[in-house]
């Protein structure tokens, strides 16, 4: 029955744009005016050409059934998602703490050689960066 009701709309709607006229004309201010309504009386005005318009693609409501696996492909989509998702978060926690390692080797104090204040705080924030790397990444 939705597919007669189809039908019978599309005609119409085929009918209705044939049968639709649009004029252009020039208004008192010289303003470009389109209308499907005439122009006023004394107005010289010439009717545009419509192109027909291209066929409607199947609605998806009238597609068939066939995309009944559709949500089990977005779950094995999202599951592959998901695992590298792991696989990345893994990998960040790891160049984190390495890194976090290197910086924490450096602030041992040396015997031999004295840093400059400045480094030592430029050191301490790099630490404190990467703690909370590792905070973001490893969630400890």
């Amino acid at each position: 029955m939705k597919a007669v009701y189809g039908v019978f709309l599309g005609a119409l709607l085929l009918v209705t744009a044939a049968q639709a006229q649009v004029y252009r004309w020039v208004d008192g201010n010289g303003r470009t005016v389109f209308s499907d309504q005439p122009p006023p009386q004394g107005r010289k005005s010439e009717t545009v050409k419509l192109r027909p318009l291209p066929a409607a693609a199947a609605s998806p409501a009238s597609a068939p059934a066939s995309d009944g696996g559709l949500p089990q492909q977005v779950k094995q989509l999202n599951d592959r998602i998901d695992e590298h998702n792991r696989k990345i978060k893994q990998e960040n926690c790891s160049t984190a703490r390495t890194h976090l390692a290197k910086l924490e080797s450096l602030n041992q104090p040396k015997a031999t050689t004295k840093a400059a204040p400045q480094s030592e705080a430029t050191l301490g924030a790099a630490i404190a960066a990467a703690r909370d790397h590792v905070r973001t990444w490893c969630g400890n």
